[in-house]
C-alpha cells in the first residue's frame, strides 16, 4: 500500500507539471527550464562527479574551467529538451514546423526511404532535443515510433505514452519488442537511443571517446538481420533562438559490412562501432548538447 501511495503522489505531481507545461507558451516553457537549470547549477549540480568524469575522458585536453562550462550548458540543454518533450505533445503541426528546420538533403533522404516501404531504424543518442525527428516526420505523414524504457510506475507511464500517441507517435516498450517488428513491416521509422550503458548481457563493448563502453546492439542486429535502412538523427539548438532546432538525418551505410566475410558477431560489432563513432563526432561539434549525466562507462570490460 505504501508503494502504491507513492505512485499516486508521483502521478499527481507529474500531472500538475504537465498541465502547467501545456498551458504555458513554448518560450515561457524554455525560460522556466533555463531558470531551473541556473538554480540546479548554483545549488545542486546533478551527478556532478559523473559529468566531470565523462568530460575528462572525452576532452582530456580541455581545462577544468572549460569542462565546467560545458557541464553547466549541458544542464540547460537537458532541462530545455526535457520540458520540450512534454510541450511538443500538445503543439499543432504548424507550431512544430515553425520551430523545426531541416536541410533539403535530409528531407529528400527520409522521403526516399519512406517511399521504399521497408521501414527504418533511426539511431541517436541523448543529444539535444532528440525527440524532434519523430515530431517532424509525423507532420508529413511518415509513421514514427519511439522505443522507450518500461517504468515501474504505470500511472506516470500513461502520462507519457497517451499524449505521445495522440500526437501521432507509436510507443514501443522494451518488453514488447514484437510490436517493433510489426511496426517495421508497417513502414515505421523507429527511433532507438543507443548511447547508454547496456551492461554485459545486452551490450557489446565499442570505443566511445577512446574508452571501451558497453553499448546497445539492437539497432545493428535488426538492420543486419532484416536489411532495413539506418539513419542517424542530429538536432542542434539555434544559437540565436533557443526555441528553434536544426534537424538533420545521415544515412548509415552498412552494405560493406553486410557483404563482408566477417562473422555475424563481428558484423554487429563493426556496425555498432560505426554509428557510435558518428554520434561521437556530433558530440565533439556541440559538446554542450550531450547528456553527460549518464554513467556511460559503468560496466567495464572483463
Amino acid at each position: 500500500m505504501e508503494h502504491k501511495f507513492q505512485h499516486y503522489i508521483e502521478y499527481y505531481i507529474l500531472l500538475i507539471f504537465q498541465t502547467i507545461i501545456k498551458i504555458l507558451p513554448l518560450k515561457a516553457v524554455l525560460f522556466t527550464a533555463n531558470f531551473t537549470a541556473g538554480f540546479v547549477t548554483f545549488f545542486y549540480k546533478v551527478r556532478n562527479s559523473t559529468c566531470m568524469s565523462n568530460l575528462a575522458v572525452a576532452f582530456p585536453d580541455k581545462s577544468l574551467d572549460e569542462r565546467k562550462k560545458i557541464r553547466n550548458a549541458s544542464y540547460k540543454n537537458i532541462l530545455m529538451s526535457s520540458f520540450e518533450s512534454y510541450k511538443y505533445m500538445y503543439l499543432s503541426k504548424e507550431q512544430k514546423l515553425n520551430n523545426l528546420m531541416i536541410d533539403d538533403c535530409s528531407r529528400e533522404l527520409i522521403n526516399r526511404i519512406n517511399s521504399e516501404g521497408k521501414g527504418c531504424i533511426v539511431v541517436g543518442g541523448h543529444f539535444g532535443f532528440f525527440e524532434a525527428g519523430g515530431h517532424y516526420s509525423t507532420c508529413f505523414g511518415i509513421k514514427s515510433a519511439y522505443v522507450v524504457a518500461n517504468q515501474k510506475n504505470k500511472l506516470t507511464e500513461k502520462l507519457f505514452d497517451v499524449p505521445r500517441e495522440k500526437a501521432g507517435m507509436l510507443v514501443i516498450h522494451r518488453k514488447h519488442m514484437m510490436k517493433l517488428f510489426r511496426a517495421l513491416k508497417d513502414n515505421y521509422f523507429i527511433a532507438l537511443l543507443s548511447d547508454q550503458n547496456a551492461g554485459r548481457k545486452h551490450g557489446i563493448f565499442v570505443e566511445f571517446f577512446n574508452k571501451p563502453a558497453s553499448t546497445h546492439k539492437n539497432p545493428a542486429v535488426i538492420c543486419l538481420k532484416y536489411n532495413v535502412p539506418m539513419l542517424l538523427v542530429n538536432t542542434v539548438r539555434d544559437k540565436n533562438d533557443i526555441s528553434k532546432h536544426h534537424l538533420s538525418f545521415t544515412f548509415v551505410d552498412y552494405s560493406d559490412i553486410q557483404n563482408s566475410g566477417l562473422s555475424q558477431d563481428d558484423k554487429i560489432h563493426t556496425l555498432v562501432q560505426r554509428y557510435t563513432k558518428m554520434l561521437e563526432d556530433q558530440i565533439k561539434a556541440d559538446p554542450d548538447h550531450y547528456w553527460w549525466i549518464h554513467k556511460r562507462y559503468k560496466t567495464s570490460p572483463k
